[in-house]
């Protein structure tokens, strides 16, 4: 190591300026693969210490890449299409409150708010949004299929996804993000491989262990949708590693956007691991919990996050 589900709800989810990387706070990263890329437990998320202010989180910005090729990749990728921090991102949301063929439509109470709060944060966003299971049944432009999702994703910058992930036990590569035609034509980490994604920024994967190995054989390899979707192009990927809660999704997404925001306005994607960062940190301290609890002491509900990247 060199430091330098969504959702509980179903399969695949549960229900400043920056700094100047001085003065006590570090840039961190973390090159490696399987466990040495958080395939088991997030290294930048460990407590080494007991005081709550002297742990890894507080003392460095982390990001991690599964392979040195990888982030070389990445990097090659984006030169010469830097992105302006002062232009409006062109985004696609894909939004699935409910999934065809899940237990109880796979129904995720919170992903219509968070669709709405990601229309504000993205004003020039194109939104693929899931129809009302009990209505009309003809598919429209609007629904998010997988032909829909590949077409939208060449000309965005911004693609965030807030549906259920399944990640498969023994071919990591047929791991997939589940949309509306998934029991036909899934979204897969192989169907991923040819797209061409000239204006990739960034992609957030709201669901849950899209950066997750489950099978211990395969815990080098680092093929996994976080990993598919930065080696396409996208060269900030936000993922995560376990279940994620599914409102505490929409508390993350905000943050994170929020922190992406330049005093203009517009977001500024190069600010994605100190975006992260923040908004786990947020979380972390947050005092909205009742009676006693200690949010530092139940790292799952905010620590399944991290950002993968150049």
């Amino acid at each position: 190591m060199v430091v330098g589900c969504r959702r509980r709800a179903g399969p695949g989810r549960s229900r400043l300026p920056p700094p100047a990387f001085g003065g006590g706070r570090l840039a961190a990263g973390v090159v490696g693969t399987g466990r040495a890329a958080g395939a088991v437990a997030p290294a930048h998320r460990r407590l080494p210490h007991r005081s709550r202010r002297r742990t890894v989180m507080d003392r460095v910005i982390s990001s991690y890449t599964p392979t040195v090729r990888a982030l070389r990749h990445a990097r090659q990728h984006t030169r010469g299409r830097r992105p302006v921090p002062d232009a409006p991102a062109r985004a696609l949301v894909v939004a699935m409150p409910t999934t065809p063929g899940l237990p109880g439509h796979g129904r995720l109470h919170h992903v219509a708010a968070e669709a709405e709060l990601l229309r504000r944060h993205l004003p020039s966003s194109v939104l693929l949004r899931e129809p009302d299971p009990t209505g009309p049944h003809s598919p429209s432009p609007t629904t998010p299929s997988k032909a829909a999702v590949l077409d939208h994703l060449p000309s965005c910058s911004v693609a965030h996804f807030a549906c259920h992930g399944a990640s498969h036990p023994t071919d990591p590569s047929q791991s997939r993000l589940l949309l509306h035609d998934h029991q036909a034509d899934s979204l897969t980490v192989a169907r991923l491989g040819p797209v061409r994604l000239d204006h990739a920024q960034l992609a957030y994967l709201s669901a849950c262990r899209t950066a997750a190995i489950d099978t211990a054989r395969l815990v080098d390899e680092a093929i996994h949708l976080t990993s598919a979707f930065q080696l396409a192009g996208f060269p900030h990927v936000v993922g995560t590693l376990w279940e994620i809660d599914d409102q505490t999704a929409v508390t993350v997404a905000d943050a994170f956007y929020t922190h992406l925001h330049t005093p203009t306005g517009n977001i500024d994607t190069s600010r994605a691991a100190w975006a992260l960062h923040q908004a786990l940190r947020g979380l972390r301290d947050g005092h909205d919990l009742p009676g006693q609890l200690d949010r530092t002491q139940i790292p799952f509900l905010w620590a399944a996050y991290l950002r993968a990247g150049a």
